[in-house]
């Protein structure tokens, strides 16, 4: 048991690796990599959201001048960061989402089972 001057959870052990695609699928077989595609494009898909979102919190500044041409500029910034981030293990939205879909016998052209 813990005394009262020792770190709070510290008899707990120690915290768990965060779970990549690579960790997710290791002990399984190599699943379909459409499958994997899929799954990192969506999670591409929601980090690019999340920035965006972010971005909107951001006050605004006339420093660069602004418009269209930065917004436009600064989206396909979030896009390509964002596909950046996923593939080299994002949030961990990808790997959930393949492991959830291999375990269900998701793959193109075959419909998931019950």
């Amino acid at each position: 048991m813990p005394g009262p001057l020792s770190p709070p959870n510290r008899h707990l052990g120690a915290a768990a690796p965060p779970r990549t695609l690579a960790t997710a699928t290791a002990g399984a077989a190599e699943p379909d990599p459409a499958l994997r595609s899929a799954c990192e494009g969506m999670e591409a898909l929601f980090i690019t959201h999340m920035l965006s979102e972010m971005r909107k919190t951001v006050p605004k500044s006339d420093f660069l001048g602004g418009g269209r041409a930065e917004e436009i500029y600064t989206s396909l910034m979030d896009a390509e960061r964002a596909k950046q981030m996923a593939g080299a293990g994002g949030i961990g939205l990808s790997s959930g989402l393949l492991e959830q879909l291999s375990r269900n016998g998701a793959a193109p052209g075959k419909p998931p089972r019950p």
